[in-house]
């Protein structure tokens, strides 16, 4: 059997098969008219050229020229169309089944019989034809050609290998056959026109020969939308449909994929997955993806049908009425069963407002932060133009959308309106949503200074304490709202130096999203926690964070401020562990994260939840290029990156002021900077971090050239609580060195034991680089690492630590050298105090300066920024000479020009030479 729509090329190809046959071929036509097995004989039943002679040639049929043609050979006769019947047809079936039952009796082969057309077949002929398959099916050869599966007992026959079944995805065309069909029809085909053509063909033979026409007749390409082509090829195959099969296509061929679930919530219909498995079993009209009946299969249908369905919609209001209830279905049970984008995009298509609207405010913020800007944008697009002024509880929605697309300006207005629209009404869910949407947007703008932080943190506090009392429900405001809400506040708290506080609203927001399965929710709390647990030299557990956000990044999406904090987390943390090529990679793939946003001043710079807008993006940025320019040696370059403080709307938190300070102090000691060292000591002091200032000291008490003594300090600042863990390890690394100096090496074997334990849990290796490549502290670590008792981490940090020191290009460590003392003490590192205490620096500029009657502090980068901008350098450009990226660059002139009272960069040099800056 040859089981396919019309149009396919079932007849061409049983009448090329036919010409190719040794033996004579019958060739029956079937008709309605007349059961073939009831006219059992015809003295001379007529051969092939006579059943399909020109002279009463059916339409669409192929003449006895064209089979005559060699195999390879085009031939004009492609389509199908719809045959004439007539009873001298049915004589020559009945003629044709005669002798083959002759046949069996006589036990003689009869000659090969093909049955086209046989769907037309009378249902009393398929009985009788069915016992002659079975009785002689060993004596009887027949081809069937039908638009659909007969009663016959084809699989029985199939099972016992003596029958077998060709459908229409066996006659569809590759794109190679495709051309050559084109190409037979219309030479001057390009391989655009056929490309544009097998796209809507979808291999459907009649499709192409008819597109070929159009082709060689027009010079706009092939049309295969208008009304006459798919009449010819669809309107046979769907008007035989029986009316739930098409109630089914109707209301789903909207969709690119439709599984049985959503044929079956679409249509309403509980048997439309079995419908359409049936349509997919002919396998042209609808297509199967996957093991029916599994449930995960998907169905796609044929351009062409996609085009007539249409077609019949616009056509046809019942139609029209029909889709659009097949969407509010849709849109209603999304809603209830956790899709809101499935949900969203139904109530579009059903072009009414107030769905629209609904799903808006409930699950706004959800679909935004799984990544569905777009389709918000079109949902906010859709409504009327006046409709978000008349509900005004959709302006924090849409506050959020013009936040995540860069609209700054925009989102600012929408959140002042939101929070005037709040009312000291009973909270209503409609209330509730607009509160949280309204503190989501003033946490936002609490980063840039443009709202007071602690108001902000203050108020979303006391929401959360509502939210969590045992009488509230928190389906009122949503779990993927009340996440990202605590994903905000966690990001305040840290901004304020509140780490406690964040780390746990960050494990509710974990909790909640995982709850709401928000995959890109759970995504961000990860980033934000990998960042803390930096922050705390928890590099391992750092690392696993950044890894599963960026995984979940790569399958689901995230913003890209999350992706820039995983990113350079990860690069901190292979730092750590002495990766140096890792964290330079991941340094590289955090620059390339960009994005388009636009300040209220027309500037274009980054958006406000993209690098380094965000102040911890920016530090953790800023540590990674310096660390990354220290390993490189350019001891220089890395005091200019430090030169100054990210950008920051108010003080920076505690953790980042010890973080920079302890990077400034580590440049400090490998230039000899006495007084730098000294300064980012009080520094340390002076913001509260008093643990870190005296370990600091101890260290830099060894230029005295007393080793016992500095070694006294040591151990004295090691007793107290509260030190960076990665300092702590450098001091005890330190402090082996100097035991080794004494050549006290019972203690200094005991110190490095104890030194490997800490480390080991957190694999912090670069601190054991602060002992520098000294050839006693190798030769210590190696006997160690050798030793039966030995930490199993010794052996890795020891392979690390030699793999590092062999391309180190620094004096490894931020502390003085140390003096010898001991018969065996090892050669000393050369002092870098030998000579000039500080190098040559240019004398200190002013960065104070009066704008408007006021006086304005201006950071040293943004005078850096200033004077390039002053030599006509580009962003880029710019980004190059001061070691930093194109986003810091813009930054910097964000804040320049908010402080110059200028939104240009003409404005900006004129005003700064007026006042003296430049």
């Amino acid at each position: 059997m040859v089981v396919a729509p019309a149009g396919t090329g079932k007849t061409v190809l049983l009448a090329d098969w036919a010409t190719r046959q040794p033996t004579p071929v019958r060739w029956i036509t079937a008709t309605s008219d007349a059961d073939i097995l009831d006219q059992l004989f015809q003295p001379t039943p007529p051969r092939l050229d006579q059943a399909i002679g020109p002279t009463r040639e059916p339409a669409g049929r192929p003449t006895a020229a064209a089979l005559d043609q060699p195999a390879g050979e085009s031939a004009d006769v492609v389509t199908v169309g719809t045959t004439s019947r007539t009873a001298a047809e049915a004589a020559v079936v009945a003629a044709a089944v005669a002798a083959a039952e002759r046949a069996v009796e006589a036990a003689v082969e009869p000659e090969l019989v093909v049955i086209d057309d046989a769907h037309l077949l009378p249902r009393s002929s398929f009985e009788r034809l069915s016992a002659l398959l079975t009785d002689g099916a060993r004596d009887v050869r027949l081809m069937i050609a039908s638009r659909y599966d007969l009663p016959l007992p084809i699989v029985e026959l199939e099972l016992r290998s003596q029958g077998s079944t060709l459908r229409a995805r066996d006659l569809q065309f590759t794109h190679d056959e495709a051309a050559a069909l084109v190409r037979a029809h219309a030479a001057g085909a390009t391989e655009a026109d056929i490309e544009l053509l097998q796209q809507k063909a979808a291999g459907w033979a009649a499709a192409l020969v008819l597109g070929a026409h159009a082709i060689a007749t027009s010079r706009d390409g092939p049309i295969l939308t208008e009304r006459p082509v798919l009449d010819l090829l669809l309107g046979d195959s769907f008007d035989t449909l029986d009316p739930r099969t098409k109630t089914v296509l109707l209301c789903t061929f909207g969709e690119p994929d439709v599984t049985s679930r959503l044929a079956t919530v679409l249509s309403g219909d509980k048997d439309a997955g079995a419908l359409l498995a049936d349509l997919a079993a002919g396998g042209l009209l609808v297509t199967a993806y996957g093991d029916e009946p599994d449930p995960a299969t998907t169905y796609r249908y044929h351009p062409l049908l996609v085009e007539l369905l249409r077609r019949l919609v616009a056509m046809n209001s019942d139609n029209a009425d029909r889709v659009v209830q097949a969407h509010r279905r849709a849109a209603v049970y999304f809603e209830h069963h956790g899709d809101p984008p499935q949900a969203l995009k139904h109530a579009l298509a059903a072009a009414e407002p107030e769905p629209v609207a609904r799903i808006l405010l409930a699950h706004g913020p959800a679909i935004l932060m799984g990544g569905d800007v777009d389709l918000v944008t079109a949902a906010f697009d859709a409504l009327p133009d006046d409709y978000v002024e008349t509900h005004p509880r959709l302006l924090g929605v849409r506050g959020l959308l013009r936040r995540l697309t860069g609209d700054l300006t925009g989102a600012v207005m929408d959140a002042g309106r939101a929070g005037a629209a709040l009312t000291a009404d009973a909270p209503c869910p409609e209330e509730s949503a607009l509160e949280a949407d309204v503190l989501l947007l003033r946490l936002w703008q609490s980063r840039f200074g443009w709202y007071d932080i602690a108001d902000a943190i203050h108020a979303t506090r006391a929401l959360r304490e509502r939210a969590s009392h045992p009488n509230h429900d928190r389906a009122v405001i949503g779990l993927e709202r009340l996440a990202w809400l605590l994903l905000e506040l966690a990001e305040a708290e840290i901004l304020v130096g509140d780490s406690d506080e964040a780390l746990g609203h960050l494990d509710d927001v974990l909790v909640t999203a995982r709850m709401a399965r928000h995959p890109q929710l759970v995504a961000a709390g990860l980033a934000d926690r990998a960042v803390l647990e930096l922050t705390r030299a928890q590099i391992r557990s750092a690392e696993r964070s950044a890894h599963s956000a960026l995984d979940a990044a790569h399958e689901h999406g995230l913003p890209d401020e999350y992706v820039v904090r995983a990113q350079l987390v990860l690069g901190l943390a292979a730092f750590n562990q002495l990766d140096l090529d890792e964290a330079r990679r991941w340094h590289d793939l955090a620059a390339g994260l960009d994005s388009n946003g636009i300040d209220p001043n027309g500037i274009d710079v980054t958006g406000a939840d993209t690098a380094d807008a965000d102040l911890v993006v920016a530090a953790l940025r800023e540590t990674l290029r310096t660390v990354t320019v220290i390993e490189d040696g350019q001891l220089d370059d890395a005091r200019l990156e430090l030169a100054s403080d990210p950008p920051s709307s108010g003080p920076m938190p505690s953790f980042m002021v010890r973080d920079l300070a302890l990077l400034r102090l580590w440049v400090a000691g490998l230039v000899g900077d006495r007084g730098s060292v000294a300064e980012q000591i009080s520094v340390l002091e002076s913001s509260g971090s008093t643990a870190d200032a005296a370990l600091a000291k101890a260290v830099d008490s060894i230029v005295a050239g007393d080793v016992h003594r500095t070694l006294g300090a040591v151990d004295e600042s090691l007793t107290q609580p509260g030190g960076h863990p990665a300092l702590v390890a450098s001091v005890k690394a330190f402090r082996t060195l100097l035991l080794l100096r004494i050549d006290d090496r019972a203690a200094a074997e005991k110190a490095l034991a104890d030194l490997v334990n800490d480390i080991a849990p957190q694999q912090l290796l670069h601190p054991l680089a602060a002992a520098g490549p000294d050839p006693a502290f190798m030769d210590l670590m190696t006997r160690y690492a050798g030793t039966p008792d030995a930490h199993p981490f010794a052996s890795f940090a020891l392979d690390k630590l030699t793999r590092y020191h062999a391309r180190c290009r620094i004096p490894a460590g931020y502390v003085p050298a140390i003096p010898n003392s001991g018969p065996n003490s090892g050669p000393s590192t050369p002092d870098p105090n030998s000579g000039p205490s500080t190098p040559d620096t240019p004398s200190a500029r002013s960065l104070d300066a009066v704008v408007n009657g006021a006086t304005i502090r201006f950071t040293a980068r943004e005078t850096q920024v200033l004077d390039e901008l002053a030599l006509g350098s580009s962003y880029a450009e710019i980004a190059q000479t001061l070691y930093i990226t194109e986003n810091t660059v813009k930054t910097h002139l964000m804040s320049l020009y908010r402080k110059l009272g200028v939104d240009r960069r003409s404005a900006a040099l004129r005003t700064a030479r007026t006042i003296g800056l430049l």
